[in-house]
């Protein structure tokens, strides 16, 4: 952002706060059902909020806690509370009122702004401080939905609900979420109902003599996601499972192109209606339903809406929702047994089936990718420089493991790293990266580390740069809490040693269940300083590297790491299993 820019955005910023200073709720609805957009959400979202203070920015945030703090009409309180988040993080902010009391033209933007929280963190704590606020928060809008007998409340409050509730920044946190999944999973489900969106079927009786099952996959547009549902569809009987994709009507052909070797058959969903969606869907009669997309980071994704429906006789997730839905119509979560610690079940409101192994196996459609050819000069690391890589995506980069990379590279003065955080496979938009920029640069700063040291790759269009730059190499560093999972795979296919630390829960432990299931456990770490004395070590010693990497090039054909080799062996056990289950039956 260029000074020009942040001068008007800050302008901007203090006029927004003026009006809600002034009290007038009516003028403030009206500027947060604009018909070009909220302007107050908008403006929240834009990233200014991680700007440095100005005087006049601290004089109009004092002026709010006054209000927060002194004031006894809950309008005003309700109006003071909106324009102090234009200036702080809700986590942050002592809110003094209920949602109950708040006037019903404001509650859908309250909502909105009360779920507003960083895309990234800064200081030490903040994530866990956002993840408590947000449980708090959701906690408070569930319960009021369902004890305000009051169609336009709960309409208003759903409606803010649906649009601000967006987690990706909090998810590694190292926490059980499922209570914090399940109260979201409930609200969706009134959405739908109240809005009228939802199609359940009661599936009829399967016949006896059936012997095929019929397979839906909701199928996913990013390359990561497909990779992953590929991987778990790769071995499944044809035999026995005939499966239909579901490809988004707007990107039908792209999609359906991935899928083509694996589906029987493919039907294009109008995703702009989500009840002719269900009901194409629901029309399939189909045992099995299976989402290979990520259901549980937003709430109006369409296939979140899809599987918040009775649509098929057994509903289906996989690893591509980082933690479980909290549908009670999805019946089912299959993983791998390295990825779950022995307490898994508990964090799942599906019933767990756990498969042999990780289930991180990824099969790319298409060719494999030829690693483009990078020089060192390109990317501005010097040629005597060791060379640490890492592709841990900014909504998972916080200051403990900005701070544990600073640590080593504070340990190995000769040492660079070179980050590509900007990964199109999440989001097409990343909010005030420079300022995010500007934290790293800072944390690596704090110890001593010079920002020459510091290489950032813009997002690339497909994984052959990627490949070039690992090729390059020297280790590569996972990220935690929330651990990295595709993005593995890249640097193991060019023979670059990856070290990860394993956490507790699954979206935690992916890549240590990988490098588990191919032997190297060495690269394994358990502790954020396992993880820099490892990593250090690594750097330190040649020879030591150049066996890890020999130890790589030794498992390369190993099934794991194959893209033509998946789990759906495994795959159809678990869905035949659950089945019968479900049908209360002994055969299919």
């Amino acid at each position: 952002m260029d000074s020009n820019s942040e001068l008007k955005l800050r302008d901007l910023r203090l006029n927004l706060a003026e009006i809600c200073l002034e009290g007038r709720t009516d003028r403030i609805a009206g500027l947060a059902r604009n018909p070009s957009g909220d302007a107050l959400l908008t403006m929240i979202n834009s990233g200014v909020r991680h700007l440095v203070m100005t005087k006049s920015d601290q004089a109009v945030a004092e002026r709010c806690h006054r209000i927060l703090s002194v004031e006894h009409e809950i309008e005003r309180k309700v109006c003071a509370y909106l324009a102090l988040n234009l200036f702080s993080f809700p986590h942050g902010i002592e809110r003094s009122f209920d949602i109950v009391d708040v006037p019903t033209p404001l509650l859908a933007t309250l909502v909105k702004t009360l779920l507003a929280i960083p895309h990234f963190f800064t200081k030490d704590g903040a994530r866990r401080r956002a993840l408590s606020h947000v449980e708090a928060a959701v906690q408070e809008i569930h319960k009021s939905v369902r004890v305000i007998d009051e169609p336009e409340f709960r309409r208003e409050v759903l409606s803010g609900f649906m649009d601000g509730y967006v987690v990706s920044a909090i998810y590694a946190e190292d926490v059980p979420l499922r209570t914090l999944a399940q109260q979201r999973a409930e609200l969706i489900r009134m959405y739908l109902d109240q809005e009228g969106l939802a199609r359940d079927i009661d599936p009829p009786a399967r016949s006896p003599e059936e012997t095929i099952v019929r397979l839906g996959v909701l199928c996913p547009g990013t390359i990561s996601e497909t990779a992953a549902l590929r991987g778990h569809l790769s071995g499944l009987d044809r035999g026995v499972f005939q499966v239909t994709a579901f490809v988004p009507d707007e990107a039908a052909t792209s999609i359906s192109a991935n899928f083509e070797d694996l589906a029987d058959d493919f039907v294009a969903l109008p995703t702009a209606d989500i009840t002719q969606a269900a009901e194409i869907v629901g029309g399939e009669n189909l045992d099995v339903l299976m989402v290979g997309a990520n259901v549980t980071n937003t709430c109006k994704f369409p296939w979140t809406l899809l599987m918040a429906q009775r649509l098929a006789r057994l509903q289906v997730a996989m690893h591509s929702s980082s933690l479980t839905t909290g549908f009670a119509e999805v019946d089912l979560y299959i993983n791998g047994h390295l990825n779950e610690p022995n307490d898994a079940p508990g964090e799942y409101t599906e019933d767990l089936a756990l498969i042999p192994g990780s289930s991180n196996h990824y099969a790319f459609p298409g060719p494999d990718v030829v690693p483009e050819t990078i020089t060192r000069e390109q990317i501005g690391v010097p040629d005597a420089a060791l060379l640490l890589v890492s592709g841990a995506n900014y909504f998972k980069i916080g200051p403990d493991l900005v701070g544990a990379w600073a640590r080593i590279l504070e340990n190995v003065p000769s040492a660079h790293i070179l980050l590509y955080p900007f990964n199109p496979n999440w989001t097409t938009h990343y909010p005030h990266k420079d300022g995010f920029l500007r934290f790293v640069q800072e944390r690596f700063a704090s110890r001593g580390v010079g920002i020459d040291r510091v290489h950032v790759l813009e997002a690339q269009p497909s994984r052959a740069p990627i490949l070039g730059v690992l090729q390059l190499a020297d280790l590569y560093l996972d990220s935690f809490p929330y651990s990295g999972a595709v993005s593995l795979v890249d640097p193991l296919s060019v023979g670059c040693p990856p070290v990860v630390r394993e956490g507790h829960a699954a979206r935690c432990r992916q890549s240590s269940a990988l490098l588990h299931e191919i032997g190297l456990d060495v690269l394994v770490t358990k502790s954020t300083d396992d993880y820099i004395k490892v990593v250090t070590r690594l750097l330190q010693d040649h020879g030591l590297r150049r066996e890890m990497s020999e130890a790589i090039a030794d498992i390369a054909d190993h099934p794991a790491l194959s893209s033509k080799i998946g789990i759906g062996r495994y795959v159809g056990d678990a869905l035949l299993t659950a089945l019968k289950k479900k049908l209360k039956t002994a055969v299919l």
